[in-house]
């Protein structure tokens, strides 16, 4: 009789500890309601610009790079060839990336997809669409942009933030 008593304390005890247990990993879970709260407010820093190895012969040549003028100041430089003319006829398809906290690329960044490819990238570039054009020495600041090669021996980096992207992005679970 004393033996099944103490299997029958101890069982208790058991179901006792697992309850606890229960109890207090479901009052410690993560909410799953997410709401869209604002993270950032984001600057664009462009550290490094480079060509991705293509074995394509496009009909829009980026031939670009980065160049520290200042310590506080960073420039494109290089030119960029129009076989076509730059215009709604075209599909602009930007994906960029970000370098994480941990290292490594996260891709996908900020994705822009649109047909219309000339209104819609000066419309989000601002400001920036017309600094950008004269400092390629474009003939025209509107769309199309004509055939030729834009040759630029410096545009400053931080022109491109006068744009119209959004600075505060908002978090969400997908």
């Amino acid at each position: 009789m004393k033996h099944s008593s103490i299997v029958e304390t101890i069982g208790k005890m058991i179901i006792k500890t697992f309850g606890l247990i229960l109890f207090f990993s479901f009052s410690q879970s993560k909410n799953l309601f997410m709401p869209n709260l604002p993270m950032g407010e984001y600057r664009l820093v462009i550290d490094k610009v480079y060509q991705c190895e293509s074995r394509t012969n496009y009909t829009i040549k980026f031939n670009i790079y980065t160049s520290k003028k200042t310590s506080s100041i960073t420039e494109l430089k290089g030119n960029i060839t129009l076989l076509i003319p730059y215009d709604d006829s075209l599909t602009i398809d930007v994906n960029l990336s970000s370098w994480g906290s941990t290292g490594g690329w996260i891709p996908n960044y900020y994705i822009f997809t649109r047909k219309m490819a000339c209104i819609n990238l000066r419309a989000v570039s601002g400001n920036a669409w017309f600094t950008f054009l004269k400092a390629f020495n474009t003939s025209t600041d509107s769309c199309p942009i004509p055939v030729g090669t834009y040759i630029t021996s410096g545009y400053d980096l931080k022109k491109l933030e006068d744009n119209n992207l959004p600075k505060v992005f908002f978090l969400w679970k997908i």
